[in-house]
This record gives C-alpha cells, sequence and structure tokens, in this order.
C-alpha cells in the first residue's frame, strides 16, 4: 500500500459545503440503507445532494464539522452535533422542509420508509447529553488508513475533556472495528428502517483523564 501525506485537520466552513457534499456522496454510494430504498445509483446521488446539503448547512454553525485536507484536497469529514446544539432555528426548519421535499419528488414511497427510519433513531438517543457523530466519511480510495480516525480524533478530545458521552449509529459492520478502538461499544442492533439492512447504536464513555506529570 503506497503511503499517504499525513492529513490537515481543520473545521470546515460554509466555503466547503459544496466539495464535502461530492465528498460524503462518493463515501456513502454502498450505504446499504440508502442502496436499499434508493438502488439506482443516479437516484441516490440526487438523495445525497438534498441530505448532505441540509446536515452540513444545519450543522457547520456549531463548529464542530471536521474535514482532512491532503495537498488541499478534502479528503474526510465529519459531522458532529455537540451537547449543546439546542432546537433547530426557523431557518434549520426551512431547509429540512426543502430538502424533504427535493427527496419525496425522486420517490415518494422510499423517501417516507428513510425519514421514518430517521425519527425512529432519533427517538432512540440516549437522554442523557450527548456527542451525535451524524455522519462520517473518508474518500474511497484512502479509506484504511488512518484519515478516519484522524478526522473524529478533535471532538473526541473535546468530549473527554468535558466527560461527555459520544454516541453514533452505522449499518456498516465492517466499521465497528474502528470504532471500537475509538472507545465505542455496541449498546443496540435493530431495524428501524422498514425492509432495510440492521443498524448498530455504539455509545462511548469519556475517556479516563491521563496521569498528571
Amino acid at each position: 500500500m503506497a503511503s499517504v501525506t499525513a492529513p490537515r485537520i481543520a473545521l470546515l466552513t460554509e466555503d466547503h459545503v459544496r466539495d464535502a457534499i461530492v465528498l460524503l456522496t462518493r463515501a456513502f454510494m454502498p450505504d446499504p440503507i440508502f442502496s436499499h430504498y434508493f438502488p439506482d445509483p443516479k437516484q441516490r446521488a440526487e438523495v445525497f445532494g438534498a441530505f448532505f446539503d441540509d446536515l452540513l448547512r444545519s450543522h457547520i454553525r456549531f463548529g464542530q464539522v471536521y474535514g482532512a485536507m491532503i495537498d488541499g484536497e478534502l479528503v474526510a469529514a465529519a459531522v458532529w452535533r455537540p451537547p449543546d446544539a439546542g432546537d433547530p432555528t426557523p431557518r434549520d426548519r426551512k431547509r429540512a422542509a426543502a430538502a424533504e421535499k427535493r427527496v419525496r419528488k425522486i420517490d415518494p414511497t422510499a423517501a417516507n420508509s428513510l425519514l421514518g427510519g430517521f425519527a425512529a433513531l432519533e427517538a432512540q438517543h440516549p437522554k442523557e447529553p450527548h456527542w451525535y457523530l451524524c455522519f462520517a466519511g473518508v474518500e474511497p480510495r484512502l479509506q484504511g488508513r488512518g484519515i478516519g480516525s484522524a478526522t473524529l480524533a478533535p471532538a473526541l478530545e473535546v468530549a473527554d475533556r468535558n466527560r461527555s458521552l459520544c454516541y453514533l449509529e452505522t449499518p456498516f459492520p465492517r466499521t465497528h472495528a474502528l470504532y471500537r478502538r475509538l472507545g465505542y461499544e455496541i449498546i443496540r442492533e435493530g431495524n428501524p428502517f422498514p425492509g432495510a439492512p440492521r443498524v448498530w447504536a455504539m455509545l462511548r464513555a469519556p475517556a479516563s483523564a491521563p496521569p498528571a506529570p
């Protein structure tokens, strides 16, 4: 395997949204949930365009959307919702409604099942304040080289300093080992998306503080 230049991890801004949408769409094209409801790759890419545009723009204001850059190219992104995020703003709700309308126009039946599944996931989130990893993706050609872990590290460090829980869901069994290395454990397995593959919920307790020098 050829060596890869160490990525530079930085907070993403509105200026990065378009590049992040393209990156996350490539990274999540094999997603088993989206693939189940939108098996046509062209339609699935359109769904991701609406979905990730809304997700990124609604979360960037929290200052916890991170990206990995190599030679000026965005190669990974992680979208976090911090514990103090609060309720969506009127602007967020308007944007989300527009994104849902775009997805429903592609396939109303599939959209209903997909959006209903996400609502079911939301209802199962921990009641305690927590950092929620909405989505994290790495450029497919660079996966498995530690870039994902590096991109997740800044938010995990903040969570540890504040003694906060971290939580995520994943439909990818192959990601379990990575998240376990980062301190997550599986707490639930289920089928919140009707007819689609399983989803695993994982929780991470804050890491122990390092010993004093």
